[in-house]
C-alpha cells in the first residue's frame, strides 16, 4: 500500500487554527442495568432439538467470578411465558418475534404466532444442592447459598424448556427441509438462553447439541465430539475457548454439505452449504477466504478463533458475523465484497467488540471500511475510491435528511434500534475512518488501527479508546501532522453531531503578487467544523521544477477560510480536497 507524499514547499497559512470545543457524548452508555460485582466466566449449553416438536430442553451451567462482598444472587435475561398472540406486544420488546422495519433482526418462529412461547425455568441448583429462583417475565433471579466474598468463584445449574418465539428459527429453509438456526442480534439471545444477554459481558461457551443424526450440527469454537445416541439421535459438541458477546451465540442444525477446504495458519477453513446449492457455495467461499484472512492478519493483526466456517441460514438476508462462524442467507455464489465485511466483523464486532450498543459503529463501520481497503488491495486505488464515494454519497443523503441524528447514539433505550440509522452507522462510520485516514496520513492510521487492536483483541473497547490508540499512534510517526496528535475535536464533530460539511470556496491567481488565493466559506447551519482540506494545483510544463504541482492544505476552523501560496507561475488546474479525503462534505469550487 502506497502513502502519497505530501509536500508543502513555500505555502502561507492565514487562517489560524481555533480551540474547538464541544460538549463530548463518548462517555453515553446504553441504558442496559448493569450488574456491579459479576462477570459470567463460561456458559455451557446442552440442549435437544426434535421434530416432534419446535419445543427445546436446556440443561445450562453458568460460571461466574464475583467480585465483591456480599452479593446474594444473579439476574439472567430469559424470555419467560408468552401467550399465543402477544408476539405483537411492542416494538423493542426483544421476547417477541417480529418482522423487518424494526431496526431488529429477529424473524417471528411459526410458532410464534400459534401458540405459547417462552421459556420455562423447572430447577436450579449448584454443587448438587437445590437454589431458590424466581422467574419473572423475562428475567430469571437466581439466589446464591450465601452473600458471596470478594474473588469467589461460583458454578450453578439451570433446567428450562420451550418454544422461542425468536432469536433461534425453526422451520423449513426455502427447500423445505427443516432446521434450527440462531440469530440472536442485538439482544435476542435470551428468547433461548439464559445469559446476562448484553455486548459487555462476553464469556468463552460450551455447545452441546443432541439432534436427529440427519442434521449436522455447527456452533462456535472446534468440533470436539459427536457421539451416536439411541432412537436416531446424535451427540455434537463445540467449544469456544475465547470470550466472545452473547449475540454471537450459534447455533445451527440442518442437512448441510459441508467442505473443509484448507486452513491458514493453522485456523480451519470450510462452509456448511444447503445440499442443493453445494457447488455454487463451495466455490464462492473456498476461492475468496484466504485472501481475505491473509489481508486482515497482515494488516490487523492475528485472527483469534480457532475456526472460520461459513454458513448458509435461513435466519438472515445478508451476512451475521457470528464469531468463527459466518450466517450468509445468499443465493447463488456469494459475493466476495459481502465475505470481506462478514471477515473484517471477526477483527471488529467479535474480537474488539463495543463496550455497548452505543458505539456500534465500531463494529458496522469498521466492517464496512475495510471491506472497502480489501476492495483496494485487490482492484486498485480506482475501484477503492469508486466504492468510498458510493458509500459516502448513502451516508450525507441521510445526513442532511437526520440532522440531529448522530453516529454515537446518545444514551440508547431501545435496543432493537441499534442500527435503525443503518446509513450513518455503516456508510457514516466507515467515512469517519476515510476521514481519520485522510488527517493522519496511511501509514500511521494502519499503525493505530494495530495498536487498537492489539490492546482490547477478545475484549471490549469504546471510541475513546480507537481516539487514543490513533493519538499514540501519531505521536509515535514523524510524518503524522500536528493535528492528529490530538484527535478529540475530529471524533467530537464525527461521531456525536449530526449534518454534513458545506464548503464554498473558490482560487484564484494574482499575477502581479505571483499569488495562488484559495477562499473557503462554511454554509451549513449547524455550527462550524473543524478540517484539513488538500488542495491540488497542476502547474504548465515550462515551471520551474522546484514548483512542480504542489500540493497544499487549508484548515477549515472559521466560517471564512483564506489560504495564499506563493507560485511564480499561474496555475492550470486547481482542485479542491483532490484525493476524496473529506467525504462527509458537500463542497463547490470555482475561479475567480
Amino acid at each position: 500500500m502506497q502513502k502519497r507524499s505530501v509536500r508543502f514547499g513555500r505555502i502561507v497559512l492565514i487562517s489560524v487554527a481555533m480551540l474547538f470545543a464541544m460538549t463530548t457524548a463518548l462517555s453515553a452508555a446504553d441504558t442496559y442495568p448493569r450488574q456491579k460485582g459479576i462477570r459470567v466466566t463460561h456458559y455451557t449449553f446442552d440442549i435437544s432439538l426434535s421434530d416432534a416438536s419446535d419445543e427445546i430442553v436446556m440443561k445450562e451451567t453458568v460460571e461466574v467470578d464475583l467480585l465483591d462482598d456480599g452479593i446474594t444472587g444473579i439476574d439472567l435475561d430469559l424470555c419467560g411465558p408468552h401467550a399465543k398472540g402477544s408476539v405483537a406486544a411492542f416494538d423493542g420488546d426483544p421476547c417477541v418475534g417480529r418482522t423487518a422495519g424494526t431496526g431488529q433482526a429477529g424473524q417471528p418462529n411459526t410458532a410464534a404466532t400459534q401458540t405459547a412461547t417462552g421459556m420455562t425455568v423447572t430447577a436450579a441448583s449448584s454443587q448438587g444442592r437445590a437454589l431458590t429462583f424466581a422467574q419473572k417475565g423475562d428475567n430469571v433471579r437466581i439466589s446464591f447459598a450465601a452473600p458471596s466474598r470478594a474473588g469467589q468463584q461460583l458454578s450453578f445449574t439451570l433446567d428450562y424448556h420451550g418454544v422461542p418465539a425468536t432469536g433461534l428459527r425453526i422451520g423449513e429453509n426455502k427447500y423445505k427441509d427443516r432446521s434450527f438456526v440462531s440469530n440472536d442480534w442485538p439482544n435476542l439471545a435470551h428468547n433461548w438462553l439464559a445469559t446476562i444477554d448484553h455486548i459487555s459481558m462476553k464469556a468463552p461457551i460450551t455447545m452441546i447439541v443432541s439432534a436427529p443424526m440427519r442434521y449436522q450440527v455447527i456452533s462456535n469454537g472446534l468440533l470436539k465430539q459427536q457421539t451416536d445416541l439411541p432412537n436416531g439421535m446424535r451427540r455434537t459438541v463445540w467449544d469456544e475457548k475465547i470470550p466472545i458477546p452473547t449475540w454471537q451465540f450459534a447455533m445451527a442444525a440442518a442437512p448441510y454439505a459441508v467442505d473443509y477446504f484448507g486452513e491458514y495458519h493453522g485456523i480451519e477453513l470450510s462452509s456448511w452449504v444447503f445440499p442443493q446449492e453445494r457447488d455454487n457455495g463451495y466455490k464462492g467461499f473456498s476461492e475468496v477466504t484466504q485472501s481475505i484472512l491473509e489481508f486482515f492478519v497482515d494488516h490487523i493483526g492475528p485472527y483469534s478463533y480457532e475456526k472460520l466456517a461459513h454458513v448458509q441460514a435461513n435466519s438472515v438476508g445478508g451476512g451475521m458475523e457470528l464469531a468463527s462462524n459466518i450466517f450468509y442467507g445468499y443465493n447463488g455464489v456469494p459475493r466476495r465484497q459481502l465475505v470481506a465485511h462478514e471477515m473484517a466483523h471477526q477483527w471488529f464486532g467479535n474480537s474488539v467488540s463495543e463496550t455497548d450498543w452505543d458505539h456500534v459503529w465500531l463494529s458496522e463501520g469498521f466492517a464496512t471500511y475495510f471491506a472497502l481497503l480489501y476492495q483496494e488491495h485487490m482492484d486498485g486505488r480506482d475501484a477503492f475510491i469508486t466504492g468510498v464515494r458510493s458509500s459516502a454519497q448513502n451516508a450525507m443523503r441521510y445526513a442532511a435528511a437526520n440532522p440531529a441524528s448522530t453516529i454515537v447514539h446518545k444514551n440508547l433505550s431501545n435496543i432493537s434500534r441499534v442500527i435503525a440509522n443503518n446509513a450513518q452507522v455503516y456508510q457514516g462510520g466507515a467515512q469517519v475512518l476515510h476521514m481519520l485516514r485522510g488527517v493522519v496520513g496511511t501509514e500511521p492510521f494502519w499503525q493505530g488501527i494495530r495498536r487498537y487492536y492489539g490492546r482490547f483483541q477478545n475484549k471490549n473497547a469504546s471510541s475513546d479508546d480507537l481516539r487514543i490508540a490513533m493519538e499514540e499512534a501519531c505521536a509515535n510517526n514523524a510524518n503524522c501532522p500536528e493535528e492528529g496528535r490530538n484527535l478529540q475535536w475530529f471524533f467530537d464533530q464525527w461521531l456525536n453531531r449530526g449534518g454534513n460539511l458545506e464548503v464554498s470556496a473558490s482560487w484564484s491567481y494574482d499575477s502581479a503578487a505571483k499569488q495562488l488565493r484559495i477562499v473557503a466559506d462554511q454554509t451549513q447551519k449547524q455550527g462550524m467544523y473543524r478540517m484539513p482540506v488538500q488542495i491540488g494545483i497542476t502547474l504548465p510544463p515550462q515551471a520551474p521544477a522546484a514548483n512542480a504541482n504542489p500540493v497544499a492544505r487549508i484548515m477549515l476552523d472559521r466560517q471564512r477560510n483564506e489560504l495564499v501560496i506563493p507560485l511564480e507561475t499561474a496555475p492550470l488546474e486547481v482542485k479542491f480536497d483532490p484525493d476524496g479525503w473529506v467525504t462527509m462534505m458537500q463542497a463547490t469550487f470555482t475561479r475567480k
